[in-house]
Protein backbone atom coordinates (compact mmCIF):
# COMPACT_ATOMS: atom_id res chain seq x y z
CA UNK A 1 0.00 0.00 0.00
CA UNK A 2 3.01 1.94 0.94
CA UNK A 3 4.34 1.22 -2.40
CA UNK A 4 1.03 2.25 -4.85
CA UNK A 5 0.79 5.16 -2.90
CA UNK A 6 4.45 6.64 -3.58
CA UNK A 7 3.69 5.23 -7.11
CA UNK A 8 0.64 7.73 -7.21
CA UNK A 9 2.85 10.70 -5.79
CA UNK A 10 5.82 10.36 -8.12
CA UNK A 11 2.96 10.22 -10.96
CA UNK A 12 1.68 13.60 -9.38
CA UNK A 13 4.64 14.92 -8.97
CA UNK A 14 5.75 13.74 -12.84
CA UNK A 15 2.77 15.06 -14.12
CA UNK A 16 2.72 18.71 -12.34
CA UNK A 17 6.71 18.94 -13.71
CA UNK A 18 5.67 18.33 -17.00
CA UNK A 19 2.76 20.69 -16.16
CA UNK A 20 4.65 23.20 -14.90
CA UNK A 21 7.48 22.57 -18.01
CA UNK A 22 4.81 23.35 -20.43
CA UNK A 23 3.41 25.98 -19.02
CA UNK A 24 6.77 27.87 -18.81
CA UNK A 25 7.65 27.19 -22.48
CA UNK A 26 4.24 28.64 -23.02
CA UNK A 27 5.05 31.72 -21.61
CA UNK A 28 8.51 32.08 -23.17
CA UNK A 29 6.52 31.59 -26.18
CA UNK A 30 3.93 33.93 -25.65
CA UNK A 31 6.94 36.45 -24.76
CA UNK A 32 8.74 36.29 -28.06
CA UNK A 33 5.63 35.95 -30.00
CA UNK A 34 4.65 39.68 -28.18
CA UNK A 35 0.63 38.35 -27.71
CA UNK A 36 0.98 41.55 -24.81
CA UNK A 37 1.26 44.26 -27.79
CA UNK A 38 -1.43 42.72 -29.59
CA UNK A 39 -3.44 42.46 -27.06
CA UNK A 40 -2.78 46.23 -25.78
CA UNK A 41 -3.60 47.17 -29.40
CA UNK A 42 -6.71 45.44 -29.62
CA UNK A 43 -7.64 47.35 -26.44
CA UNK A 44 -7.20 50.65 -28.19
CA UNK A 45 -8.56 50.61 -31.67
CA UNK A 46 -7.96 54.51 -32.65
CA UNK A 47 -3.88 53.53 -32.33
CA UNK A 48 -4.41 51.03 -34.86
CA UNK A 49 -6.21 53.06 -37.44
CA UNK A 50 -3.47 55.75 -36.82
CA UNK A 51 -0.69 53.19 -37.10
CA UNK A 52 -2.91 51.75 -40.29
CA UNK A 53 -2.97 55.43 -41.26
CA UNK A 54 0.66 56.41 -40.91
CA UNK A 55 1.85 53.25 -42.56
CA UNK A 56 0.02 54.13 -45.56
CA UNK A 57 1.48 57.02 -46.21
CA UNK A 58 4.57 56.18 -45.47
CA UNK A 59 4.01 53.28 -48.13
CA UNK A 60 2.20 55.78 -50.73
CA UNK A 61 5.05 57.89 -50.41
CA UNK A 62 7.72 54.91 -51.34
CA UNK A 63 5.31 53.80 -54.30
CA UNK A 64 5.64 57.54 -55.51
CA UNK A 65 9.10 58.32 -55.58
CA UNK A 66 10.04 54.96 -56.65
CA UNK A 67 7.73 55.19 -59.66
CA UNK A 68 9.13 58.80 -59.73
CA UNK A 69 12.74 57.25 -60.33
CA UNK A 70 12.12 54.44 -62.70
CA UNK A 71 10.07 56.18 -65.28
CA UNK A 72 12.30 59.14 -65.39
CA UNK A 73 15.22 56.35 -65.98
CA UNK A 74 12.76 54.57 -68.54
CA UNK A 75 12.29 58.52 -70.05
CA UNK A 76 16.44 59.08 -69.85
CA UNK A 77 16.54 55.14 -71.61
CA UNK A 78 13.72 55.62 -74.20
CA UNK A 79 15.69 59.20 -75.14
CA UNK A 80 18.76 57.71 -76.00
CA UNK A 81 16.87 55.84 -78.49
CA UNK A 82 15.27 58.67 -80.36
CA UNK A 83 15.92 56.86 -83.78
CA UNK A 84 12.61 55.43 -83.19
CA UNK A 85 10.16 57.68 -85.61
CA UNK A 86 7.16 57.05 -83.12
CA UNK A 87 8.60 57.19 -79.55
CA UNK A 88 10.80 60.18 -80.58
CA UNK A 89 7.93 61.81 -81.89
CA UNK A 90 6.53 61.10 -78.66
CA UNK A 91 9.29 62.32 -76.78
CA UNK A 92 9.72 65.44 -78.66
CA UNK A 93 6.08 66.70 -78.20
CA UNK A 94 6.89 65.76 -74.43
CA UNK A 95 9.87 68.15 -74.46
CA UNK A 96 7.66 70.93 -76.02
CA UNK A 97 5.29 70.85 -73.38
CA UNK A 98 7.56 70.98 -70.91
CA UNK A 99 9.52 73.91 -72.42
CA UNK A 100 6.29 75.56 -73.37
CA UNK A 101 5.21 75.44 -69.75
CA UNK A 102 8.78 76.51 -68.43
CA UNK A 103 8.64 79.52 -70.39
CA UNK A 104 5.11 80.70 -69.53
CA UNK A 105 5.41 79.80 -65.83
CA UNK A 106 1.70 79.22 -66.04
CA UNK A 107 -0.75 76.94 -66.98
CA UNK A 108 -1.15 76.39 -70.64
CA UNK A 109 -3.62 74.78 -73.10
CA UNK A 110 -2.69 71.92 -75.34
Amino acid sequence: MVKEKSKATKKKRNLMESLNHNVRRLAKNMETARVDEYVSLLKRPWKILGLNFAIGVVRGFGIAVGMTIVVALVMYIISKMVNLPIIGYFIAQIVEIVDKYLKEGTRFKM
